[in-house]
């Protein structure tokens, strides 16, 4: 069967049972040359959507735009410069950015984190960072800074460090602090300003 062209001079309309009927049109391609309106949810039962799909790898930027508003939209698209997908909340209708486009971070993307376990992290220059000498121990609740323990309120003494000094909180003892210092050589309670002055009278 020969081709069929149709021609109108104006706008043209097909409304199927009033508007409430389903128009089907049965081909392997369908090809709309112009801008295409969809009123209501748009339905496909494909499992991709392609965009740009003339691209021959000249276009660097292609998606999606949501109209946020009479004039404004934003925008997710995916960038070939960067191999990333981006999204904007601000973008013209061309979906080029009003508000830069920032990369949406994957499992990929995520910086791991720095150094061995337990060492904690901190802001190096942009990026994690970590160090040996300051580590945190969730199981002991323990936080070490250079060597030097420092516990929270525990029920009785941690075991003696080595080679450094643990400060810990327990129950108030004759040094009024209840502040406890413990290396190995010692093991002591901090003494107050108030108790060392009554001490130093009587001693």
């Amino acid at each position: 069967m020969a081709t069929t062209y149709n021609t109108t001079s104006g706008d043209y309309t097909l409304t199927v049972n009033g508007g409430t009927g389903t128009f089907t049109i049965n081909a392997a391609n369908t090809i709309f040359n112009g801008n295409v309106t969809q009123t209501g949810n748009l339905t496909t039962v494909d499992d991709f959507i392609v965009v740009a799909a003339n691209n021959t790898g000249t276009v660097t930027n292609m998606g999606l735009l949501a109209q946020t508003g009479a004039s404004t939209f934003a925008g997710l698209r995916f960038n070939t410069t960067a191999n990333v997908w981006q999204i904007s909340a601000n973008v013209a209708g061309n979906g080029a950015p009003v508000t830069a486009y920032a990369n949406i971070l994957t499992t990929a993307s995520v910086t791991a984190a720095a150094g061995a376990n337990t060492q904690i992290q901190f802001n190096n220059s942009g990026a994690f960072g970590a160090n040996a000498a300051l580590t945190y121990n969730f199981f002991t609740n323990t936080l070490s800074l250079q060597g030097y323990q420092v516990l929270g309120n525990v029920a009785s003494p941690p075991s003696t460090p080595s080679n450094a000094v643990a400060l810990y909180n327990s129950t108030v003892g004759g040094g009024g602090t209840g502040v406890y210092v413990l290396s190995s050589s010692v093991n002591d309670e901090l003494v107050s300003k108030a108790k060392a002055i009554i001490y130093g009278i009587i001693f």
